[in-house]
């Protein structure tokens, strides 16, 4: 074998050992993973919108929930036989485990009274035979209730729902997935034992279980596409089978070895964090195949195997550290964004991107040494020497032309709507998509939206004023747009008030603080097994809580939904009355807003050190600002395009120019590496920026090409997030291609022919 100064293909088996142990050792960490079942990861711990959501559970607990949406074909759901069936359904959905509560037409607590009594009891009762005409008045009263109206029964009857309620730690895939397991054997139990009736599942628990779910679809397919398309860009571009396995092989070991790392440090895999090793693979595969094609076409100049690898680490290590550094910046600044998982990604990726540099100066040469590799002849430099003379001879007509692209780019963004669908992001695929269509459909809406709201102190709910302005209240929410349901306390007082006094003015509400609170008291002590009002109204009854379901918005219309009800609470109500609106749903509605936010900073502080960085490697402060101006103008022309095409972005979005920026510039500093080389060797600018187009770029075009195709596997993720990032990314991606092919060398040649101008004018 022949000798060589590098030591890694001077003694490859060693090298080969020493990264397969140091691999293993890192590896070994991902048995230490477990899939995230909380939907809550993608929440600051530290922020306000988090603390609320905790100081409004902390009264009255938290919504973990599954709702069973139960029809049948043509039947309404008020029928005996589907009445029994429901009653049924409501008393197997107690021996589910962890329960806590089941709120189902059949149990809901009906107030009745007479002259002699009164009770609180199921308005469905018992476990004897359902006549006709009592099911005729259990729908009648059933359908005139607020709380049981587009909540636990259908407008129409033809749909009703049953919520159970869960008691979780905060630490609780254990528990979800027991649940997940029984509530599924018990709705299959019941469609067998009740032939024609059908039970849908959704809600949060079956909402953290999909979660967990689609992070293990996307494991199991996501990653081995990745790897069978990274193949075949390896093969078009290598044109080799042995070099191919060898850069895979990399990029396996690299994502692998990252995901050990991290599992060590005790990370957990969710629905972001698992498109991790596709990312890695994807953004490191430029710089491997561009060490490998260097190889081959070296080896197609006449020089020796271990010359030519040694002329691949020689020319490539200056251009790919420099890649790799700027793409590590863009990965880290995610850190500053507002989401953890987020953060954890790009933490990830960048650790992975470490890994790959070190493996591909390391293994990938000396796997490379052990192997009967092939001359390669470049066949497409004459296509790029002709895009050379091209841009050149053009070079003022495609300025204007480009110019004119990115502005009309610049007015097509006024078209984004910052807004997406919590509710909906999974596919079709999910059964939890499919039952929350369904129900959101047919019986009620998913975004459920809480008001903690204050009173004048201890006992404070009981005032007659409290509790007039708290039904004004529930009456304005009523008939906003997308309201299916709200419940407010005040309907209880109501209800009771109702019963207490036959032929009174319906719905009056006493006039004085000692009858409301006995109303309560004698409610309270009349409910049935599990129900209770501390859901409701805090221990002190000084405030009580506010639930709106709303069908059919998305984050844009619940923040919207939100600033309304705010701005109504501060026009007509007292300064304790005032409150925001929480829930889930209203901070996911808020994330994608917080994460920009915060991603406009990331994207500032990547951009600043990633011009210093590009300056002082080409040592040029007029290449680092040119750089900042470039790599600005893809991400404005991608998302102009999104802007035309499809309108709306949300949480993908967030991270996308903080993160592509460290991604985009690779070309960049390859142009201008290369441009600064020929132009200090005495080259014309001309001739400079086809030498440039000659040299490097197939490798531009390689690095497009792969990024864009590795990103666009993410298309295939059944998470909405990770599916819009994969496509904003590739699009941004081919846009800076656009940018660097087309604008970039214009822009030189118009700066280098005001530079001579001002030298002949000093000369003159």
């Amino acid at each position: 074998m022949e000798k060589s100064g590098n030591p890694f293909t001077r003694y490859p088996l060693a090298t080969i050992v020493l990264c397969l142990v140091a691999f293993t050792a890192a590896a070994l960490g991902m048995l230490n993973f477990s899939l995230s079942y909380d939907t809550r990861v993608y929440f600051n711990p530290e922020g306000a919108d988090y603390a609320a959501l905790r100081h409004f559970e902390a009264k009255y607990g938290q919504d973990n929930s599954v709702l069973m949406v139960v029809s049948a074909p043509d039947r309404k759901m008020t029928e005996p036989d589907m009445l029994a069936a429901l009653r049924d359904l409501a008393a197997r959905a107690w021996t589910l485990p962890h329960s806590t509560r089941v709120d189902a037409l059949t149990n809901f607590p009906h107030v009745a009274s007479d002259a002699d009594s009164f009770s609180v009891a199921d308005l469905v009762p018992g476990d004897g035979a359902i006549g006709a005409e009592e099911a005729g008045e259990i729908e009648r009263i059933a359908l005139e209730d607020l709380l049981i109206r587009n909540r636990l029964l259908s407008e129409d009857a033809e749909t009703a729902g049953i919520v159970v309620n869960f008691n979780l730690p905060d630490e609780a895939s254990a528990e979800v997935r027991e649940i997940v397991d029984a509530v599924r054997v018990l709705a299959a139990t019941f469609e067998a034992d009740h032939p024609g009736m059908e039970v849908r599942l959704t809600g949060n628990v079956m909402l953290m279980a999909t979660f967990s779910e689609a992070a293990m679809i996307d494991i199991i397919y996501l990653i081995p596409i990745s790897l069978g398309v990274t193949g075949l860009v390896m093969l078009v571009f290598v044109r080799s089978l042995l070099p191919s396995l060898a850069i895979l092989s990399l990029l396996g070991l690299s994502s692998a070895a990252a995901m050990g790392i991290v599992g060590w440090w005790g990370y957990d895999i969710n629905t972001s964090t698992v498109s991790s090793p596709v990312v890695i693979m994807t953004v490191n595969m430029a710089a491997a195949v561009r060490l490998v094609t260097t190889a081959l076409h070296a080896l197609g100049r006449g020089k020796t195997q271990q010359e030519a690898i040694a002329e691949a680490v020689s020319v490539n290590l200056w251009p790919i550290f420099l890649t790799s550094s700027t793409t590590i910046v863009g990965f880290l600044s995610m850190n500053l964004a507002d989401a953890p998982p987020l953060r954890q990604q790009g933490n990830i990726v960048a650790l992975g991107i470490v890994i790959a540099f070190i493996f591909t100066f390391t293994w990938l040469p000396a796997v490379l040494s052990l192997m009967k590799l092939k001359p390669a002849v470049q066949r497409s430099e004459r296509f790029m020497v002709s895009l050379g003379y091209f841009v050149n001879r053009y070079y003022r007509q495609l300025f204007f032309l480009c110019s004119a692209i990115v502005i009309a780019c610049g007015v097509w963004l006024a078209e984004i709507r910052l807004d997406d669908d919590f509710a909906r992001y999974f596919d079709e695929h999910f059964d939890f998509r499919q039952a929350s269509d369904f129900a959101e459909d047919r019986l009620t809406g998913l975004n459920i939206v809480e008001f903690d709201i204050g009173s004048s102190g201890s006992g404070g709910v009981f005032e007659p004023a409290y509790q007039a302005k708290l039904a004004e209240f529930g009456d304005w929410l009523r008939v906003q747009p997308g309201v299916a349901s709200a419940a407010v306390v005040s309907d209880i007082t109501e209800r009771v008030h109702d019963a207490m006094n036959p032929g009174a003015e319906v719905g009056r509400l006493p006039d004085d603080r000692e009858t409301i609170a006995q109303y309560f008291l004698l409610y309270e002590l009349s409910l049935p097994f599990g129900a209770s009002l501390n859901d409701r109204v805090d221990v002190s009854r000084s405030s009580s809580r506010v639930t709106v379901i709303l069908r059919h918005k998305t984050s844009a219309g619940i923040r919207e939904f939100d600033d309304k009800a705010a701005g109504w609470l501060a026009a007509n109500a007292p300064p304790e009355m005032q409150s925001q609106a929480t829930g889930l749903n209203v901070l996911f509605a808020n994330l994608s807003g917080s994460n920009i936010r915060s991603m406009i900073l990331a994207t500032l502080v990547s951009l600043v050190v990633i011009a210093v960085i590009v300056g002082l490697a080409l040592r040029s402060a007029v290449y680092g600002a040119l750089s900042i101006f470039l790599n600005l103008l893809p991400s404005l022309v991608g998302f102009g395009l999104w802007g035309l095409f499809y309108g709306e972005i949300g949480l993908a979005a967030s991270v996308v120019t903080a993160m592509t920026i460290g991604l985009i510039v690779d070309d960049t500093i390859y142009f201008l590496l290369m441009y600064r080389q020929a132009r200090e060797r005495g080259l014309p600018p001309d001739e400079a920026i086809n030498h440039v187009f000659a040299t490097v770029g197939v490798a531009m075009l390689v690095i497009t090409v792969s990024l864009t195709v590795g990103f666009g596997i993410l298309v295939f993720s059944g998470f909405e997030v990770n599916r819009l990032l994969g496509a904003m990314t590739a699009l941004v991606i081919l846009s800076n291609l656009f940018i660097d092919w087309l604008m970039l060398p214009p822009v030189m040649r118009i700066l280098e022919n005001s530079r001579a101008r001002r030298k002949r004018v000093v000369a003159s």
